[in-house]
């Protein structure tokens, strides 16, 4: 989970995309996009109690469901 934040504060849209293509992620710039923002308010708490219910919704209700469920399995939450 660490390295996927550390990858969407240090990476540009392209490269982040490109990274979650390799993990058999896709996403589009805008996406992307809406993620960082989703996820801007990310601490260290995360790692340690679990991503916030709403902000897990957000995300499904995003990327939808298929994608959500892969995400959380390549991410570990």
């Amino acid at each position: 989970m660490l390295q996927w934040f550390e990858n969407l504060k240090g990476m540009n849209d392209k490269q982040l995309q490109k990274f979650a293509k390799q993990q058999e992620l896709e996403f589009s710039i805008e996406e992307i996009k809406k993620l960082r923002k989703i996820l801007s308010n990310a601490s260290i708490t995360w790692g340690i109690y679990g991503i916030p219910q709403n902000v897990r919704e957000e995300i499904e209700q995003l990327i939808g469901s298929k994608r959500y469920k892969k995400l959380r399995k390549v991410i570990g939450f």
